[in-house]
Order: C-alpha cells, then structure tokens, then sequence
C-alpha cells in the first residue's frame, strides 16, 4: 500500500454562510421586526429570531427570558431590543452559546457584563479565550474580553427550568467544532441543534476547533434518539427542520466516513480524493461539496493515528 502522508496545508478564502432564508413551516404568528429581523413563533411563548448571522431562539418565561445564540455583534443591540419587546421586559437570564463562533455569542458583549448566566461548553470558553488562526477561512480570532466569555461551564449535560417547560442542555461529541451543545426543550418538543444540522449545504467540519467526520456521525445518531415525527429541530441557519432532514444528514455522513476511510486506505492524497468526486450523490441535496470534502479529508488525518479508520494501523 502507498505510504500515508500528511495533508497539504494551504489557505482557503473565507466562505460566507448563506443568507437566512424566511421560514416556510405552517406555524402561527409571523411577523417582522425593525431592520430586517424577523420573528417567528413556535411553540409555548418560544420564537425564532432570524437576520442577525444566525438563528436565535426566544423563550419566554413567566418571570424571565432564556436565550439560546445571539447572532453577531453588530447586531447585538437590535436583536437585545427585539427580545425585550418579545419578553416585554422580563430579564435575560439565561444566554446559551452554542459554540464558540462570533455568529452565536454577539449577545455576550451586553450581556456578560450585566451578571447574564452565559452557559457553554468548556471547550467553547475556551476558545473564546484563546488566539489562533483558522487557515481553510484564512481568519484570526482573538480572545474575548473575559468579562464576555461563558461564565458557566460544563463538559456532558445540564437541565434548567423556565416555568413549567424544562430545558435539557448537553455535549455529544466534536461536529463542527469539539464544543457543540443543543438545548432540548422538552415540553414544547423543540430541539436547537446550531451548527450539527444542515440543509441545503454541506456542515462545516473545522477540523482546527476539533470537528471530525466520526464525531459528525455520533452527534447526529444521538439527536436522532432525541427526535420524533412532531420534534422542531432548530439549526443556525434556515427553516425548522423536521427529523428527516436528520435522517438524510446521517446517510450523507456514513457515505462521507466510507469515502474518506477508502482514500486513506488506498492512501490517495487530498487532490486525488477531491477528483474522485466522493459526495457526488448529494450534490442535488448540499450543494457544491469541494469546502466539505477538503474538511473531510484533512480532519480525518487526525483521527488516524487514534485508529479511526479501520484496516489503516
């Protein structure tokens, strides 16, 4: 067999995420906010907020407001209004981060500061607190103030109240980064998933904050188990989701694992795979799939070592 060799390292330019598209499920009360947020709700005083960067969700309890992301900071201060109006004034108790990107934590910088309980994972912590270079976006981050960071932090699962709607919280395994969490809002049957689910493109596995493609396939088997036929799932971008779109996105990544566990078998370099045309069955379903596949390949080389891939060491 071909010796193994390392990835190529090279820079990729920075790829915009799509613009969020309106939502189209049949659910009551749409309407639409100042500067082009809009709203939604869903489910037991629960709204989706889209136009700041990423989705957000809005739930709204008897004494309080829990938040789940809070889109980019430059959009920080319309979406802390909205949400003021939508709660009609209660506090902000509660704001989740959902990984450490800014597009989930632009609410951080207002609300940090005000003693906002901001729960993540302690792997999102930190890396807001760290400094380092992300090469396929060929972007810098630096560390957050500290007063903005996370200030409660766990490492597997977590569950808090809002009145009478429970809200489950908890850490799977590495998808896009090594600290995704989903927040699971049992009675309402709504389950934020952020950035473990993905429609109309393929998911980022950024393999330099700890995404890999076997952490990918665990994470959506487990959300899965959580899901039903009547489960909203709720993800950064987009429409609400029902459990198919989980299904087909577990099928995609099992045909990725086999793609990429051939190619280092047969000991094929990251050209040769990106030749191969590897997701060219769900092309009509992601998109293009050249930023996945590359992703695929390079986090994957991590994992060998670890034996990963069967047959491989």
């Amino acid at each position: 067999m071909n010796r193994l060799r390392p990835p190529l390292i090279h820079r990729r330019g920075f790829i915009q995420k799509m613009a969020l598209s309106s939502l189209a499920l049949s659910l009551p009360g749409t309407l639409m906010a100042q500067q082009h947020l809009d709203v939604q709700r869903l489910r037991n005083n629960m709204h989706l907020v889209t136009g700041a960067g990423a989705n957000i969700l809005v739930a709204v309890g008897p004494e309080s407001v829990l938040v789940v992301d809070g889109g980019m900071p430059d959009k920080s201060r319309e979406v802390l209004e909205l949400i003021q109006s939508l709660g009609d004034g209660k506090p902000v108790e509660t704001l989740f981060n959902t990984n450490f990107r800014p597009e989930h934590c632009g609410l951080n910088a207002l609300l940090g500061p005000e003693g906002t309980r901001i729960i993540a994972h302690e792997n999102t912590r930190l890396w807001q607190n760290n400094d380092f270079f992300v090469s396929w976006e060929n972007r810098h981050y630096s560390p957050m103030p500290a007063r903005n960071q996370a200030n409660s932090t766990f490492y597997k699962t977590g569950s808090l109240s809002l009145g009478t709607e429970t809200a489950d919280y908890g850490f799977i395994s590495q998808f896009h980064t090594d600290g995704d969490i989903y927040v699971h809002f049992r009675d309402a049957n709504i389950l934020f998933v952020g950035d473990m689910l993905s429609k109309g493109q393929f998911p980022l596995l950024d393999y330099i904050t700890g995404g890999w493609i076997g952490g990918a396939q665990q994470c959506t088997r487990s959300l899965l188990e959580m899901a039903n036929e009547q489960t909203l799932l709720v993800s950064s971008e987009g429409d609400p989701h029902d459990i198919s779109q989980l299904e087909l996105q577990q099928q995609m990544l099992d045909h990725a694992y086999e793609k990429v566990a051939d190619a280092y078998r047969t000991g094929r370099s990251l050209e040769q795979f990106l030749a191969s045309g590897p997701m060219a069955d769900f092309v009509g379903n992601y998109g293009d799939p050249t930023l996945f596949v590359e992703l695929l390949y390079r986090g994957t080389w991590y994992h060998v070592p670890g034996r990963a891939i069967r047959g491989i060491i």
